[in-house]
């Protein structure tokens, strides 16, 4: 898996408070939900913590700390995501270098339909297609492609679910944020929300939210 560093990772781990965690046997025999699909909820979540999407919520704004995506279709930050989870995770199969030499809009391009597959697969989002110009680095979308720089870097870190509880068709996660590769390394703890889905007539979830907070 290539590695990329979102920028802020730790940043946003210390920007709030602690939350607690209950024991996994207990979240288990409550929510009916066994280690196996912990283990897929672990997965799930840590498409996004590997980008740096640490504290989001998909609908409400809130405080300053959190990532408002707003429910907007053409928000930048679904943009990066559908970009940045593919340049990790389908490198080879998605991502191809720009056939225009010297391109000013960056060497590498990917589908729009990836982008947008991504989003929908994770927040069950139609994304809306636009270039992102405030941002390092920028996003040009071309009508088919977006054009962009790739970046590899430091630390990855990944969530890992301890307890998982369902109430009102919304699922409750909680658990600890660890580095990628130093299991041992766990600075913070993360609760997040998510509503069941399908995607390509499999069973998933379509991230809410997602709060975390320092040791």
């Amino acid at each position: 898996m290539r590695k990329y560093f979102w920028g802020k990772v730790l940043l946003f781990c210390l920007a709030l408070g602690i939350c607690s965690v209950q024991n996994p046997a207990e979240a288990d025999q409550a929510a009916g939900f066994s280690q196996a699909q912990l283990k897929l909820m672990s997965t799930f979540l840590s498409n996004f913590t590997e980008l740096g999407f640490m504290n989001f919520d998909v609908q409400k704004g809130g405080d300053d700390d959190v990532l408002h995506l707003g429910g907007d279709p053409s928000n930048p930050d679904l943009i990066r995501f559908g970009i940045w989870h593919n340049y990790l995770n389908n490198y080879q199969s998605q991502i191809r270098q720009c056939p225009v030499k010297d391109c000013e809009h960056g060497s590498l391009v990917i589908d729009a339909k990836s982008v947008a597959e991504s989003v929908k697969k994770y927040f069950n989002i139609d994304l809306t297609h636009r270039s992102v110009d405030q941002s390092d680095p920028p996003y040009y979308f071309d009508g088919k492609l977006y054009h962009f720089e790739g970046a590899d870097g430091e630390a990855v870190y990944h969530a890992e679910v301890k307890q998982a509880m369902q109430e009102d068709g919304i699922i409750r996660m909680t658990g600890d944020i660890y580095n990628a590769d130093d299991r041992e390394d766990r600075p913070c703890t993360f609760e997040a929300t998510a509503r069941p889905c399908r995607w390509n007539g499999k069973d998933t979830w379509a991230i809410l939210s997602m709060k975390t907070t320092a040791r």
